[in-house]
């Protein structure tokens, strides 16, 4: 059995290797890459795995404890900084999330200072989620939000009033998600957090389909968005430029939603389904401002990222593809993409008018 001086050193480099990893989380510049996201993935499977052998070969209780709190704070920034506050409760996700909750039962049944009150609720309120009981999650949060004990850095609140709306929000109960968000804002420490959580907010004003307060809330966002200070979010960034476009392709006002799905082509990598769904956005901008050949580039550039299954996206930039092509009575080149949409098993609304459209010219 390893020795108490052998565990120290193996800790030791595993908490160093933590801290590393959540540093440079915190300060990636930019759009964090699929690649680069399952690689951090990774890293941390790869330390939960070993803090997890360290934990069987640990006979000190001084370290059965350090051990335990790095496993939460591993949970914790893979939440925050890779999940975007969403996760998916897998067998391994509950096994875990049961430990960290008996930890924390055996903690205060100590009477342990290890973790404050609050602490121990916040914890709480994330192993929950991770084991799936989003009304203990729901319960744990709130009164972490309620605790008067002092935090400090306010990232505990922020973090929980953040979860709670994003549990409001699946719910459906966009106004409430909306308030949540609102509130976490007092808590923000930086302007990318604020940022992030003045995307947040604004998601739920688009639900609740006021589009003037969620469009000044995203650009509001998109102004304090800084790729070169710490907890940048890319996927929000993105996100923000996405629905600014969005509103303001559906108000007519083309110009500035071009804008805005070019910056998106500038941001994310050319495989994503972001860079898919603007140039399939820029497609429309084109073909309703009359510039059918432009429309035709951006859409055959759209499909040409599509590397996937079909989907109702693909089948919808198929149909434009047609209608450009007929626009310019090409007959010849629509027919292959009406054909497709006839033998895709993807359902899709604008099927029946395809079929017309095949007819006229087969």
């Amino acid at each position: 059995m390893p020795d108490a001086v052998d565990v120290s050193a193996r800790l030791k480099d595993r908490i160093g290797q933590r801290v590393e990893l959540e540093s440079q989380l915190q300060n990636e510049k930019g759009t964090v890459s699929d690649a680069l996201s399952h690689s951090y993935d990774r890293r941390y499977a790869s330390l939960q795995k070993d803090l997890a052998q360290l934990f069987k070969d640990a006979t000190e209780e001084s370290h059965r404890i350090t051990i335990m709190l790095e496993m939460m704070r591993i949970l914790e920034n893979r939440l925050v900084y890779l999940q975007n506050f969403i996760v998916d409760p897998t067998s391994d996700n509950r096994v875990l999330a049961q430990l960290v909750t008996r930890f924390i039962d055996q903690l205060a049944s100590r009477r342990s200072n290890v973790l404050t009150s609050l602490e121990a609720t916040y914890y709480r309120a994330v192993a929950a989620l991770y084991a799936g009981e989003h009304a203990t999650a729901r319960d744990a949060f709130r009164e972490a939000c309620a605790s008067e004990e002092s935090d400090e850095a306010n990232d505990i609140k922020y973090k929980s009033y953040v979860i709670l709306g994003h549990l409001s929000h699946q719910e459906q109960d966009y106004a409430k998600a909306r308030d949540l968000h609102d509130q976490s804002l007092k808590y923000s420490q930086n302007n990318n957090v604020t940022a992030q959580a003045l995307a947040f907010k604004a998601l739920n004003s688009y639900a609740l389909k006021d589009y003037d307060e969620a469009l000044q809330l995203f650009e509001e966002s998109l102004h304090l968005f800084d790729r070169e200070q710490p907890f940048f979010n890319s996927y929000f960034f993105r996100n923000a430029l996405l629905f600014c476009g969005l509103i303001y392709f559906d108000r007519k006002e083309y110009d500035k939603a071009g804008r805005y799905y070019q910056q998106v082509l500038e941001s994310v990598e050319p495989n994503s389904y972001d860079y898919f769904d603007a140039l399939s956005q820029l497609g429309k901008i084109s073909y309703s401002t009359q510039h059918i050949d432009k429309a035709i580039d951006f859409f055959s550039r759209a499909v040409q990222t599509q590397k996937l299954n079909e989907n109702e996206y693909l089948v919808d930039t198929w149909f434009w593809l047609a209608r450009c092509h007929l626009k310019q009575n090409d007959s010849a080149e629509a027919r292959p993409y009406l054909e497709k949409i006839a033998a895709s098993d993807v359902k899709y609304d604008k099927k029946p008018q395809a079929a017309e459209l095949l007819a006229r010219v087969s």
